[in-house]
């Protein structure tokens, strides 16, 4: 009886991933004929090709403010007190 309940599960459990794995397909299979038909991008290629170009532009940035042209020197002196006065 055991054993009987183990195959139970299994069956329902391949069934069910069956039924997402074709829903999955059939999701794709009509994502690419609407884009053969309009010529518009998927929503999720067009995401992650942003994501990938913000990611380029990210690096590419990160490489480029590592030059000696952000050095800025600066002199460090003391202000004289005289000259904080309260002008109000």
């Amino acid at each position: 009886m055991n054993w009987l309940i183990k195959i139970l599960f299994l069956l329902i459990a391949i069934m069910l991933l069956s039924v997402v794995l074709l829903f999955s397909l059939l999701g794709l299979v009509l994502g690419l004929l609407r884009w053969l038909i309009t010529g518009k991008k998927p929503q999720m290629a067009v995401i992650f090709s942003s994501y990938r170009q913000w990611k380029k532009q990210a690096a590419q940035h990160m490489r480029g403010r590592r030059s000696d042209e952000d050095i800025i020197e600066a002199e460090v002196r003391e202000v004289p007190t005289t000259r904080l006065e309260d002008k109000r």
